[in-house]
């Protein structure tokens, strides 16, 4: 069938080899804009995609088949797009090829990729695939996971661990999201994107992929130890860097680059992490509770810390996920 219908619950579509034209508009939808090249197929060409997307969110899941295509994302059109997103593809039929900040490489069967929405890749497949792809917003993603670009540097594993645990959660939502109300549709997202920080953040090969060993060494090693420690109300930079063996100053220039200070990042960690547990948890828990769990030593200053950041106070926020 020639038409395609998209919904924020789940769309579909069967397209001919004259309507690649639609089919690329509907990609272009649901991901970001994009270029397609369909080759020289003699045969008509036919995809489908269902799309799971959480309401009031930029958080999506999707399920993409089709013949041979290759995608590619261009300066021009990450210029005109603003809302930056990154892409987690998880290949079931056949091994994708992506090509991103100069390194190209092949992800096959049983393992995943990292696409970084805001920066020119090319990407796609020789044969008929099959396809999950999550889509995450940069700003949840940069939330979670400091300077996730590195990331698109490998291709993951999802055959055994946390990795086949992270996949696995995704089919689950997939299975379960509609049934759930907008809040819980995000929540589901927000946890699939907490097991993914979990693989990426325990790949030790991304220390490889830095231009300095030692320097991406010692940020993975302070931000493991920032994340274990955030209802730690005396977790001071001059505490983190004794624990890792460096000087103070050191510390400070390693995140000089990162558009946050020490001080800044855990601050936003302990936010994030606040919010997560204030949407999850009933109307009668006391505010003031989650603040000094994650750290904080003061409810006032939490609570214009939260507005400040997310726009909305705690207490509105809560009774909103009641």
């Amino acid at each position: 069938m020639n038409n395609a219908i998209l919904d924020n619950s789940q769309s579909s579509a069967m397209l001919s080899y004259d309507s690649q034209q639609r089919w690329t508009q509907l990609v272009s939808q649901t991901y970001f804009p994009l270029t397609l090249n369909y080759g020289h197929a003699q045969a008509p060409f036919q995809g489908s995609l269902k799309v799971w997307k959480a309401e009031g969110s930029d958080f999506s899941l999707s399920r993409l088949c089709s013949y041979k295509a290759e995608y590619s994302r261009s300066q021009s059109q990450i210029a005109q797009d603003d809302h930056a997103s990154f892409l987690v593809t998880i290949p079931l039929r056949t091994q994708v090829f992506f090509s991103q900040h100069g390194r190209s490489l092949d992800c096959p069967p049983g393992h995943f990729i990292v696409e970084q929405g805001d920066a020119p890749y090319r990407f796609g497949y020789e044969d008929p695939n099959d396809m999950w792809v999550f889509k995450i917003p940069s700003q949840a993603m940069n939330h979670r996971i400091r300077r996730p670009e590195r990331y698109s540097q490998h291709c993951f594993s999802a055959q055994k661990g946390i990795g086949c645990a992270f996949v696995e959660f995704l089919m689950i939502c997939s299975q379960r999201v509609n049934e759930c109300s907008s809040d819980d549709q995000n929540r589901l997202f927000e946890q699939a994107l907490s097991m993914l920080s979990l693989v990426l953040e325990q790949d030790e090969r991304v220390l490889n992929s830095d231009q300095s060993h030692l320097k991406t060494a010692h940020l993975m090693r302070i931000e493991r130890y920032i994340s274990a420690h955030l209802g730690d109300p005396e977790l001071t930079p001059a505490r983190i860097a004794a624990f890792c063996g460096i000087s103070l100053r050191y510390l400070h220039k390693l995140f000089s680059g990162s558009g946050y200070t020490v001080r800044e990042w855990v601050k936003v960690q302990r936010l994030e992490a606040a919010h997560r547990d204030l949407a999850a948890s009933p109307q009668g828990v006391n505010i003031g509770e989650i603040a000094y769990r994650w750290g904080f030593s003061e409810q006032a200053q939490f609570c214009r810390a939260f507005k400040q950041h997310f726009g909305i106070s705690a207490s509105e926020l809560r009774n909103d996920s009641a």
